[in-house]
């Protein structure tokens, strides 16, 4: 027992801290940016009703035309007369908002707010004026009529560089709306997934066109969202992403269009080598989900498009891609940083390991060699859900929980569950083994069938139990490197409740945040240790629901003791204590235990020999 005790100590000494990341939205449920123009992109032509086109638009996306502005910030789905959430949660809007543009115009408001103070100083060419809003619909509507663009410009020729402070702001030099950052900061999350944020679904153009560096989205085009107009599918700046990971220190993962040429790759590169913290570890994957076929996943068709061009399948040319992308960025930084600072990261649905992920890995190995040369990680999702029937809210929870252990073993069929994926990344000697790219609750799908229990248990106390026994017992915990949650924030609708909070300005008005929050401050995963691997000492299945079986081999007749201890050291019970002939055995158990992370101890004739981490579910 003190061999025990000195061999526990010396685990918790060698402790690793909880990797917890996010995925951003864009924009956040409550304000991405200081300026909510750069949020959204919906300008609508006075002269036609409809959306402005190309040819009413400069090359930055400004009006060239007079024009209303939509900011629509309402619960899903009010705009149908139909609100998803039964508590009806609306953000807090109210306050005054600093507004300017350049040029001069006639300025309507047509929904909540009135317009104050509105001036135009000639010289300098630049309209002011205050919104105030005093109700708390979420609707804003802004009409500019007689535009002039310059002090002689003919009436009906837009404007520029229209701005929209959020209430508390008298400049946007910050860039990022305060509680943004404080909430990335004061969690202290691992890394931050950008794929949402850089627009990564929809943001591809067509086969066999390609996205050029000088096409980018830049810091100074008239949105932070997509401008279809100017050719700019994409959301957020990489300048933006810099920035905000830089200002909260996390880690960025970034999500690269598959449609961008070489020379885009290698210039986005060199732009996180020269601005980024070179402190911070870059996670890099080829665009986002390029297996899924549903609407705005333009990716999957260009991947496959490319791929019978170069006489690949699909999997194939995702294999080349993620290869690609590691040779490229081994240009900008070196070889020695694959793997280490910069880690590409190969992502898939879950169900496919067999189908997809394992030929992919073999395609690479034969055409390139090793895939640990070029990747990181392989990754994948941890959804769970309590379904579309009509359930309580204690039952649905329950429900969660069960999904949950479903998914970790799957010996036959797929093949997929998490302990699959886990044992594919360790078969392929990959560094970071297994991570997942998104996870969390997931009600969605579009569905309405028992939506108001769904969006209640996102917000029951008990959620917070649920998901760390997703993401902490039930993937950290058995050998997942970094588990992403999807997403910051997001309204509580039929789409799936991912949202940790449903209002930035408030993020602990549930319990999601600081569920995650606990589970960053309060982790540790204790190292398993092997004093003498010649004993070839399993345990499995693992984790355990009730019954599991151990392998030892002794090379003679000896005393053979296995117990069961608690992270604490204190021992919970013997399984066996007697004495065994030379060779391989096999004992098998039956045991109940309270869910949670134990260790089997086998002693040999009285020595220490090995130690295994287990988890039990229940």
């Amino acid at each position: 027992m003190k061999n025990f005790i000195i061999l526990l100590l010396l685990f918790i000494t060698n402790i690793s801290t909880a990797q917890l990341g996010v995925n951003l939205n864009m924009p956040e449920r409550g304000g991405t940016y200081i300026d909510v123009v750069k949020e959204n992109y919906r300008w609508v032509s006075i002269a036609t009703g409809a959306l402005v086109t190309t040819e009413e638009v400069d090359n930055q996306g400004w009006p060239l035309v007079d024009a209303i502005y939509i900011f629509d910030e309402r619960p899903v789905a009010e705009w149908t007369g139909s609100i998803d959430d039964p508590e009806v949660y609306r953000l807090d809007l109210t306050g005054t908002y600093k507004c300017s543009f350049n040029g001069k115009a006639d300025v309507l408001n047509t929904e909540d707010g009135n317009i104050e103070n509105y001036q135009y100083d000639e010289v300098n060419n630049k309209s002011t004026f205050d919104l105030v809003v005093t109700g708390t619909a979420g609707l804003f509507v802004f009409e500019f009529s007689n535009t002039k663009r310059t002090a002689t410009s003919v009436f009906n020729t837009g404007f520029t560089n229209f701005k929209m402070l959020r209430p508390g702001y008298d400049n946007d030099d910050d860039i990022f709306h305060q509680p943004l950052v404080d909430i990335l900061t004061e969690v202290g999350f691992s890394a931050v997934r950008y794929m949402m944020f850089t627009g990564a679904n929809g943001g591809d153009t067509n086969f066999p066109e390609s996205i050029s560096w000088e096409n980018r989205k830049l810091p100074t085009d008239a949105s932070q969202n997509r401008m279809s107009q100017i050719g700019k599918k994409g959301r957020s700046c990489w300048e933006y992403v810099i920035a905000l990971a830089n200002k909260t220190m996390t880690d960025p993962w970034i999500n690269i269009p598959v449609s961008a040429d070489s020379n885009y790759v290698i210039r986005l590169a060199e732009l996180l080598q020269k601005n980024l913290d070179p402190t911070l570890n870059i996670y890099v994957e080829s665009s986002n989900e390029v297996w899924n076929t549903a609407p705005g996943f333009e990716q999957t068709e260009y991947n496959r498009a490319q791929g019978v061009s170069l006489g690949l399948d699909e999997r194939q040319n995702h294999g080349r891609r993620t290869v690609e992308l590691s040779k490229l960025f081994a240009q900008v930084y070196g070889q020695d940083a694959i793997n280490d600072n910069i880690r590409i990261v190969m992502s898939n649905h879950k169900p496919m390991l067999k189908w997809w992920v394992k030929p992919t890995l073999q395609y690479i190995n034969t055409n390139f060699g090793p895939p640990s040369s070029y990747i990181y990680a392989l990754s994948t999702q941890t959804y769970f859900t309590g379904g579309h029937s009509m359930l309580s809210v204690d039952e649905l929870l329950d429900k969660c929980h069960e999904n949950i252990v479903e998914q970790m073993d799957e010996q036959s069929g797929n093949e997929a569950g998490r302990l699959q994926w886990i044992q594919m990344g360790k078969d392929w000697n990959l560094t970071g083994g297994l991570l997942s790219y998104e996870g969390g609750p997931d009600h969605g799908g579009g569905s309405l069938s028992n939506i108001n229990n769904k969006i209640k248990a996102e917000r029951n106390e008990r959620m917070c139990d649920i998901m760390k026994f997703n993401i902490d017992t039930s993937f950290l915990q058995v050998g997942g490197e970094l588990g992403m949650h999807f997403m910051l924030s997001s309204p509580y609708m039929r789409y799936g409740s991912y949202g940790l909070t449903d209002d930035i300005d408030k993020p602990y008005r549930n319990f999601k945040m600081a569920c995650v929050k606990d589970m960053l401050d309060n982790f540790t995963a204790v190292k398993e240790n092997e004093i003498n691997k010649s004993s070839n000492f399993e345990v499995y299945p693992n984790p355990i629901l009730d019954k599991f079986s151990i392998d030892f081999n002794i090379k003679k007749s000896q005393n053979v003791s296995i117990s069961v201890y608690n992270i604490l050291g204190s021992k919970i019970m013997t399984l066996v204590d007697k004495r065994f002939g030379s060779g391989k055995h096999t004992e098998s158990f039956q045991v109940t235990l309270d869910e949670g992370i134990y260790f089997v101890n086998l002693q040999i004739d009285g020595k220490e020999i090995a130690n295994k981490k287990i988890i039990f579910l229940n």
